[in-house]
């Protein structure tokens, strides 16, 4: 996915949300070499429950340094 957003739709930045409490989810942006951006509190409501929502993302330049 990293590859495909940079080199071919030549974004310079790349990011993704997942709910807080899912650590699996975010271990997977992690684990992609995204970097945790922050974490928005009470940010969206599902199932009539209020969720923080974590925030990663890559630049481009981000990118290319750790493909080196």
């Amino acid at each position: 996915m990293m590859e495909y957003g940079f080199n071919e739709l030549k974004l310079n930045r790349i990011w993704a949300a997942a709910l807080a409490r899912n650590p699996a989810s975010s271990a997977v942006m992690q684990k992609n070499g995204m970097n945790y951006e922050g974490k928005l509190v009470q940010h969206i409501k599902k199932w009539e429950e209020y969720e923080d929502v974590v925030y990663y993302g890559m630049t481009l330049s981000e990118y290319e340094t750790a493909l080196r």
